[in-house]
């Protein structure tokens, strides 16, 4: 198994990408969150973003999304050896389709909101994992968490 960088600069520059994808999903009145799946050699293999306003399906978190996209290329659980990005924390729905697609690390950039309901962030659901990925939160944190708050003064689109 290969192992996830730990260059905090490498890091940066994926977390900096997925941060990329919240303006498409804002444009389409989503919530702002964006995902990439890096394969070992540290390749961008699938990108998603959050559709559950434009996909009318509560389920489309961008984590779910970008699940279903890499499946739909080729990248099928288990994800040993690649690395999940996201710009903030995910939730617990997220948090258990992630241990189920078993990539090897989760790296993300703003913390959990606690008005998430259930108020579960990934320590909690890991925490009940058999083989729970390896996490490297709070890469670029205060960055993705103004990001999420610009959009959510800027619409009435619930952030979930």
């Amino acid at each position: 198994m290969a192992q996830t960088s730990a260059d905090p600069l490498v890091l940066a520059a994926w977390v900096r990408e997925a941060m990329t994808l919240p303006a498409e999903a804002g444009a389409r009145g989503d919530a702002p969150f964006g995902a990439l799946l890096v394969d070992a050699s540290g390749a961008v293999v699938a990108r998603a973003s959050n559709r559950q306003v434009s996909g009318d399906d509560p389920t489309a978190h961008s984590e779910i999304e970008l699940l279903r996209v890499a499946a739909r290329a080729g990248h099928r659980s288990p994800l040993d050896g690649y690395t999940l990005v996201v710009n903030a924390e995910p939730c617990s729905m997220c948090a258990s389709a992630i241990v189920k697609a078993a990539p090897s690390t989760l790296v993300f950039g703003a913390p959990h909101e606690p008005h998430m309901d259930p108020d579960l962030g990934v320590a909690d659901v890991f925490a009940r994992a058999r083989h729970p990925p390896r996490v490297i939160a709070g890469i670029l944190a205060t960055e993705a968490a103004e990001q999420i708050a610009s959009f959510r003064s800027a619409t009435d689109t619930p952030i979930d």
